[in-house]
């Protein structure tokens, strides 16, 4: 073969290459989030994972693919797994508890403040 031959050779064989690789792409990126899925550690996207997969139990419950009691049953695993998560990543219910309460106190505060002075306070910088 001639160095004139040869270059288009290469060239399809690269082309072909680039293709293959274009169309195995998804296939590959498939894969990544199965391995992404086992972690054991709970986050939002788990979370809402795990939401999505309810609402696909109540899809197949409601297309009559799925008893009710394996419904409730699986639903309700699903929604506690969930609520692990949510509880994981916002922290513990006491906490939640004690930051609505600081928010809930700080309100009356302002409210007391807006009636003891007859009017509400105007932030610095605002005209009158």
């Amino acid at each position: 073969m001639s160095g004139a031959e040869i270059l288009p050779t290469i060239l399809g064989i690269a082309l072909v290459a680039a293709a293959a690789a274009f169309a195995l792409l998804p296939f590959a990126r498939a894969a990544a989030p199965e391995t992404n899925a086992a972690s054991t550690e709970p986050g939002p996207t788990n979370r809402i994972g795990l939401y999505r997969q309810v609402m696909e139990l109540e899809f197949d419950f409601q297309l009559g693919k799925l008893a009710p009691e394996d419904y409730a049953q699986l639903s309700s695993e699903l929604l506690a797994q969930a609520g692990e998560a949510l509880r994981h990543e916002r922290g513990s219910l006491s906490e939640v508890d004690e930051e609505i309460e600081r928010e809930i106190a700080a309100a009356r505060a302002a409210f007391a403040a807006v009636r003891k002075t007859g009017r509400a306070r105007r932030p610095a910088g605002t005209p009158s």
